[in-house]
């Protein structure tokens, strides 16, 4: 009687743990669905030295895999760019800037507004703590 009575307990654990890996094996995919963009190009606002928001445009190079926005003064510029050079040196480097603000982004016409507040670093760690929550 107890051996049949553990083996149902035991039988209920394992199931309730293959539950939680369905959902998290589900989570995941959705994640990478919605963040995985191949098969179509990008399209992002473009204008250079603007003072005002970009109304234009444009579809980018199959290379440029991230839209662009940056600050300088009361100036914007908004392009296609690439991830691998999102970054304050790389694109100080190009642009020939020392004091701007910039944001990348990686979906369609995602560079129009304003200079957003939260950073990568921030949902990033948001990323982690509702997975981790997801797996307690």
């Amino acid at each position: 009687m107890k051996a049949a009575a553990w083996a149902g307990a035991a039988a209920a654990s394992q199931g309730r743990i293959m539950n939680k890996m369905n959902c998290i094996l589900v989570t995941a995919c959705i994640v990478l669905i919605a963040f995985c963009s191949s098969g179509y190009a990008l399209r992002c606002y473009h204008c250079e030295n603007s003072p005002s928001l970009c109304k234009t445009n444009s579809t980018c190079l199959a290379t440029e895999d991230t839209c662009l926005q940056m600050k300088f003064g009361k100036l914007r510029t908004s392009s296609c760019w690439k991830a691998s050079q999102c970054s304050m040196n790389d694109i100080a480097e190009f642009f020939q800037l020392d004091n701007f603000d910039f944001f990348c982004c990686q979906h369609d016409l995602c560079n129009e507004g304003a200079i957003p507040g939260l950073n990568k670093a921030a949902f990033s760690i948001a990323s982690v703590l509702t997975m981790l929550w997801m797996l307690l």
